[in-house]
């Protein structure tokens, strides 16, 4: 289905905006011979009605695309009614209420790295910067921290801006 829209849009399109552009010099010239808009009007009911025509087309091709075919089955299916038949769509789940971190101000040395993602949430920005060694930034308004994690453990923390 997708591919038969996409074929058309490549081959039709094209005729279709190269016809507009004739459409167009069409309606300039019109109104640079004469002043009465009367011509300009039937063309661009013209154009109006081509693109009907095309998004037309395209409708009656999405609608008899054929279905792939279906896998074979043992049992023997039910005739289906011509109707269609309601979808029901389940509401939407609930957004989780956000999580609250800890003040990266609160990071020491010496915490394991899995506490500091726990409890000060991921980070800004993860730097690595060798085999165990990691440096985590951490923005909060006019303050950084950046956060050098050695072997899974903090090694140091360094803080730029704001009050130090």
């Amino acid at each position: 289905m997708v591919h038969v829209r996409f074929s058309l849009l490549l081959f039709a399109l094209p005729a279709v905006l190269a016809a507009q552009a004739a459409v167009e010099y069409a309606a300039g010239a019109a109104r640079a011979a004469t002043t009465t808009a009367a011509p300009a009007q039937s063309i661009g009911k013209s154009t109006g009605g081509a693109f009907d025509k095309l998004n037309r087309t395209l409708q009656d091709t999405q609608k008899t695309t054929p279905a792939p075919p279906k896998a074979a089955s043992s049992r023997v299916a039910a005739p289906k009614s011509a109707a269609v038949q309601p979808v029901s769509v389940a509401p939407a789940p609930a957004p989780k209420p956000e999580v609250a971190y800890e003040d990266p101000s609160g990071i020491q040395e010496g915490i394991e790295y899995a506490e500091v993602i726990r409890r000060f949430g991921p980070p800004s920005l993860m730097v690595t910067a060798g085999q165990g060694q990691e440096t985590l930034c951490y923005a909060q308004k006019d303050q950084n921290f950046d956060v050098t994690v050695l072997a899974g453990k903090v090694t140091s923390v360094q803080r730029t801006g704001g009050r130090n």
